[in-house]
Order: C-alpha cells, then sequence, then structure tokens
C-alpha cells in the first residue's frame, strides 16, 4: 500500500508509531523501571481524556437547539418559513392521530441544515446507502427535520406536505437532486425514497422565483411522513478509486471521537464510520474515494468539557494514510466559522 502522502510531524502522537515503540522491549523496560520511580510529595496526575457520551450529547444538544416551532390551525393548515428560507406547505386536515385528522393548533417543528458546519456539529452528514448495501458519499442541496405535536401527542401527517428549499442562486443549482431519508431505520444512512408511492424513486423539482433582491430559483419536492429528508444526488466520479486510513493519536478511537471527510469544492461531507481495530485506523465502507481528490479531513472530540478539533487539507493518492498528531481546543462558534470557511 502506497503512502505516499502524509504527515509525520509530531510522530509521538501516531498510532504507527505507537506499535512500533510496544514493541521495542529495552524500551518497555525503560518505560515501566521510570514508572516506579516515586516521590512522597508526588500524585499521578491524570491526563484529560477524550469523552465520546460528552460528544454526541453535544450534537444532540446542537439539533435540539436548532429546532423552530410553529404554531398552524390543523382544520386550516398552512406554510411555515424558516430562518433560512424553508417553507413547508401542509393542506387543511393533514394532521392526524391514529388515522383521523385532529383539531384545534398543532406544533409545527423544524430542522433545516445547508453548510458542512452545521452537518457536522449536528450529525447529519452525507453518507448514503445504496439498495445492495454499500456506502457513497452525496451531495447535499439540504437537510430537513419537519415533525408536528399536539400537547403530548406525535402526530401522522395524512396528506402530503410541500417542501421549499431557501432560495438558491441559479448559478449554485445542481440538477438531478433526489428525495433521501434517514432514521433509526437506516441506521443515520440517507437511503433514497419513494414518498408518493408510485414506485420510482422521488426528484425535486426546480421552480423560478423573483425576490426584491433578484431571479432565484428553489428546490421543491412533497413528503408523505413526518422525520428526517435530505436533498440529495450521489457523488458521481468517473477516475480510479481508493481506500483512505486515517490514523489518529493513541488516546483516540471509534467511541471518543468523529472524523469526517469534507470533498473541496463540493456539498458533501462523510463521516468516517468503520474504525479499524486491527490498524487502529479509522477508514470507509466503499474504497470509492477518488485519486486525486482534493479534500480537508475534520476531527472532532470532547475533552474535560472542551471542543477539540484537527482539520488538514490532503490530495487522496493510492492507498492513502492521513496522520493526525494532534487536536486543538476551540469554541464551536470559531469551529463553525473555521469548516464553512473551507473550500
Amino acid at each position: 500500500m502506497k503512502t505516499q502522502k502524509q504527515n509525520f510531524t509530531h510522530l509521538n502522537k501516531s498510532k504507527v508509531v505507537s506499535r512500533i515503540l510496544k514493541n521495542l522491549v529495552g524500551l518497555s523496560i525503560l518505560v515501566l523501571f521510570a514508572s516506579c520511580i516515586t516521590n512522597d510529595n508526588d500524585s499521578e496526575v491524570l491526563e484529560p481524556q477524550p469523552d465520546g457520551e460528552a460528544l454526541a450529547a453535544r450534537f444532540e444538544e446542537n439539533r435540539a437547539n436548532a429546532m423552530q416551532e410553529f404554531t398552524l390551525d390543523a382544520s386550516v393548515g398552512g406554510t411555515i418559513t424558516g430562518t433560512q428560507g424553508t417553507q413547508v406547505t401542509f393542506q387543511p386536515n393533514s394532521f392526524g392521530l391514529n388515522g383521523t385528522p385532529v383539531t384545534g393548533n398543532v406544533t409545527v417543528q423544524l430542522i433545516e441544515i445547508y453548510d458542512k458546519a452545521s452537518m457536522l456539529l449536528k450529525d447529519k452528514s452525507t453518507l448514503g446507502r445504496r439498495d445492495n448495501g454499500d456506502k457513497e458519499a452525496l451531495k447535499s442541496a439540504g437537510e430537513f427535520y419537519i415533525d408536528a405535536v399536539q400537547g403530548t401527542n406525535s402526530l401522522e401527517l395524512l396528506e402530503m406536505a410541500g417542501v421549499q428549499s431557501k432560495p438558491i442562486d441559479f448559478a449554485d443549482l445542481e440538477g438531478g437532486m433526489q428525495i433521501f431519508r434517514g432514521d433509526d431505520d437506516t441506521d443515520g444512512d440517507w437511503v433514497e425514497t419513494d414518498e408518493d408511492g408510485d414506485g420510482e424513486n422521488d426528484n425535486a423539482q426546480i421552480r423560478d422565483g423573483q425576490g426584491a433582491e433578484g431571479a432565484y430559483a428553489t428546490y421543491n419536492y412533497d413528503i408523505g411522513d413526518f422525520g428526517w429528508t435530505n436533498l440529495d444526488k450521489w457523488y458521481s466520479y468517473t477516475g480510479p478509486k481508493t481506500e483512505i486510513f486515517i490514523d489518529v493519536p493513541a488516546e483516540f478511537n471509534q467511541d471518543n471521537c468523529a472524523v469526517y471527510l469534507s470533498y473541496d469544492g463540493e456539498p458533501a461531507l462523510a463521516r468516517m464510520d468503520v474504525y479499524n481495530t486491527s490498524l487502529e485506523m479509522f477508514t470507509e465502507h466503499y474504497g470509492l474515494i477518488p485519486i486525486g481528490l482534493e479534500v480537508h479531513i475534520i476531527m472532532v472530540a470532547e475533552i474535560d468539557g472542551q471542543l477539540n478539533y484537527a482539520i488538514q487539507g490532503t490530495t487522496i493518492v493510492d492507498g492513502h494514510i492521513e496522520v493526525i498528531t494532534s487536536l486543538s481546543p476551540i469554541t464551536q462558534p470559531a469551529l463553525e466559522t473555521l469548516i464553512n470557511g473551507l473550500p
């Protein structure tokens, strides 16, 4: 396996080197001897450790904080508009409980995600799953959580609701966007959906608009159920592809951090959700990363109540291994700015 592109700075943090050091008997004896030397005035100092549960809680809290709520008359229906411009239109008597339309006010909930920082920090990356189980990266034009409740009751959607994305410049439009679903049933992966039940995967429609700042376009589609939907298209690449491995510092593993692959110039952010326990490296399912692709590797962890990160830009080579040597503390707003400032 070729390793033409690696970062060899501060390799004492690399698991590759750590495994080599473990096999050096003389060094192991020296370390053991040194660890036995104590002083009555000394006490053991424990380094802060990465906390996977705290990181998961951060992601969940970010999703909760992004939730917007609107009140509609169930008998009348109507349109809600999110802070980023997403619109959802409900038909009259389309909110139900056990198959029966409800009356009175209902609360409609909306989360709208359009940028890479929001995808990462809400843990809603763009990794799609094919019908055969293969996983590939997706290019997203927006991710949306839509739900409705009345009091303590979760409601059903009895009639199709229309979703319209935020206004898009014509230069940024991507044709061929399809509708994907992602929930507990798909383990968080995005899968193509047939919302209208016609046996075909659903495509988004593009509509022209005219506003105060000039002409624009929107993506439009219908949903038949509440939950997460994503406007996506498969990231297609005809050239040679390879696997990629991320060698993270020795104290990190699949339980206490998250590693992502950001495609430069594309609205695509795939989570590296496979951890090779033999190599002690992060990788991906499919070995379909295009050789020559310019990307940024993003790693995040929660350490002692503080968000930590690493971002490294690289160009993918055959048999790519990327070494992350250390993480740095950062505030969440500062990290959002860094991620959204990437190519």
